[in-house]
Order: C-alpha cells, then structure tokens, then sequence
C-alpha cells in the first residue's frame, strides 16, 4: 500500500513557535514584573508593620524613623523607601481631627490619646510595568 501526502507540513511546527513565542515570554516577563512589584510592596508592610510596633512604646518620632530605616531591607539597592512619621494627639472617638497638645477636650473629660502616623513611600521601576511609588500607611494608637 502507498502512502499519499496531503501537503508538506515541514517547518509548521516552527511557524508556530515563532508566533506563540513572544507572547509567551511577554506573559512570563509580566508575571516576574508583578511578583517583583508585590515582593517589594511586602517589604514596605512588613517594615511598616515593625515601626508601628515600636511606636506602641511611644518612644517618640525621631526613634521610630531610626527603626524603620534600620529594619527596611533594600539590600543595598535604589529602592529606598522614604518615610514620614507624626506623632500628634486626638481623641479615642475622633483619630482624624488632630490636637496640637495635650487636653481634656475630648466628650466625658477624657483625656486625649497620643496616635503615630506613619507613612512608607518606595519607588518601583519595573522592567515592564510603568513606574509607580508603593505607598503604605498606619495609625497607631499608643495604650
């Protein structure tokens, strides 16, 4: 018996890698991007997260700024993480309206309670996404 060719099919295999390739590679190059950008978004929370610990202790601005620079880990890289911290006072009832000092004006004569603010801003510049700046907040309420 004879075998019949219905075409040649050399070099299909090839046309198809050339055409799926790329997208391929872009698909994984995104997904690399991505985790990069979240990796780095961890590392700003979790710094975050030990300055707001240390800020419980009311150690003052100054020596939380010290920690969060000391516990933000940028490997010696660009990436460095900017941080803002705020120490101001305010009622239990209403944290967002500060008081510039110390009183009693808050409802019942209670006194006011002594919040941080604290805000961590790192530049990203990934390989294919656009630049952006990771931006974390926290308020802390010292007890």
């Amino acid at each position: 018996m004879r075998r019949q060719r219905r075409g040649s099919s050399s070099g299909t295999a090839g046309l198809e890698f050339a055409i799926i390739a790329p997208v391929l590679i872009l698909a994984v190059l995104s997904t690399a991007d991505i985790g990069l950008a979240i990796h780095e978004s961890f590392e700003v929370d979790q710094a975050l997260r030990n300055g707001a610990e240390v800020a419980l202790s009311d150690p003052g601005e100054s020596r939380v700024a010290a920690i969060l620079s000391a516990v933000d880990d940028t490997r010696g890289e660009q990436l460095s993480t900017t941080w803002e911290v705020n120490r101001y006072y305010a009622c239990s009832e209403t944290p967002n309206t500060k008081l510039e000092v110390d009183s009693r004006n808050c409802s019942g004569k209670r006194p006011t309670a002594i919040f941080y603010e604290i805000k961590g801003v790192r530049a990203y510049r990934g390989f294919l996404l656009p630049a952006r700046n990771l931006t974390r907040l926290a308020s802390v309420q010292v007890r």
